[in-house]
């Protein structure tokens, strides 16, 4: 192995599994980019603030299927192009990212949530039989 492909890292297996994933996101997509050509066609020249409504209507499905679609399209081309820069820079991205000590240290020196109760000064209330006594005493 070269250090090329110490990176990327893509077994056969991992490549089929990426390419079938990549066909699924543009396939899935593809209904929802093709909403305002579907539905806009009949609309205009009804009336104009049917076909404004309409529009601002079917943007949000336009611009999810066509992010869906490049997601899948990256999928694809990392996935037939192991060696290329695209996918090397990509990957050394992601590497750098979850690798990265400054990354895994904010994790660590957080106090979790039963540290920081802990650390608060606990204070005893007399507990009473009326459960409006102990309301007041908070």
């Amino acid at each position: 192995m070269d250090s090329k492909n110490d990176i990327t890292g893509f077994e056969p297996t991992q490549r089929l599994g990426a390419v079938l994933s990549g066909i699924f996101l543009i396939c899935f997509g593809m209904p929802f980019t093709l909403v305002p050509f579907l539905i806009l066609p009949p609309i205009f020249g009804e009336s104009v603030m049917l076909s404004i409504f309409m529009i601002c209507f079917s943007l949000p499905f336009l611009f999810a299927g066509l992010m869906v679609q490049v997601g899948g399209c990256i999928s694809l081309r990392m996935a037939l192009f192991p060696e290329s820069d695209f996918t090397l820079k990509r990957l050394h991205k992601e590497h750098e990212r979850t690798t990265s000590r400054d990354f895994l240290d904010e994790f660590h020196t957080a106090p979790s949530p039963a540290e920081k109760q802990e650390s608060t000064p606990q204070t005893d209330i007399e507990k009473s039989e009326n459960f409006w006594d102990d309301v007041a005493n908070k």
